[in-house]
């Protein structure tokens, strides 16, 4: 019974320690997730040191693995979306994208090998923290998934809005904080569909 409540202690401990690192929501409804956990990349990258069970997520595609970099901390690196290289998305003057239909089942595949499960914390990041992260948040979610943080900020981070750099990433994001990262993928984690 005393062990019980002590384990009971130290996970509620943990938990609001975590939450209270937590960044806020972010303010567009479009952004946010059912989940409503959200933690910008320096809030990840301490919390994925005190506890290391902590799960980071690389939802970006694998040219921007390759070309912009990633983090040797992601355990997992699965696209939640692809791009259809035969459409335009005529408004953001790119390619179209298509959400992964298999990125739940990918997602599940890594996680035997990495004895993780439904009650794991995960933090998804994407280039600059949502369009991409938030909606597998959401189909994590529909599939029991509740510990899912957004890493807000990406590993981008945002653009800057005036100033001689205007357009440019440098607001914030993993990278921009010089937290870890690499131009050399670990062959271990290369994407490969299923």
């Amino acid at each position: 019974m005393k062990k019980t409540i002590l384990h009971s202690a130290t996970a509620l401990a943990l938990i609001f320690s975590m939450n209270s690192m937590a960044s806020p929501a972010p303010s567009d409804p479009k952004k946010q997730t059912p989940q409503g956990l959200y933690a910008d990349s320096k809030e990840t990258y301490a919390m994925m040191k005190k506890d290391p069970s902590i799960i980071l997520v690389d939802v970006r595609t694998p040219a921007e693995w390759q070309f912009v970099g990633y983090t040797p901390m992601a355990q997992i690196m699965i696209p939640s979306v692809n791009f259809d290289f035969t459409k335009m998305d005529d408004k953001k003057a790119r390619f179209a994208d298509k959400v992964n239909d298999n990125f739940v089942a990918e997602f599940e595949a890594k996680l035997f090998d990495l004895g993780a499960d439904k009650n794991t914390t995960y933090v998804l990041m994407c280039r600059s923290g949502s369009s991409r992260a938030q909606p597998a948040a959401k189909m994590l979610y529909q599939y029991g998934y509740k510990n899912v943080y957004i890493m807000t900020d990406g590993f981008e981070g945002g653009k800057l809005k005036s100033g001689e750099h205007k357009g440019y990433r440098l607001k914030a994001g993993w990278k921009y904080n010089n937290l870890p990262w690499s131009w050399k993928i670990d062959p271990s984690k290369v994407y490969t569909s299923m």
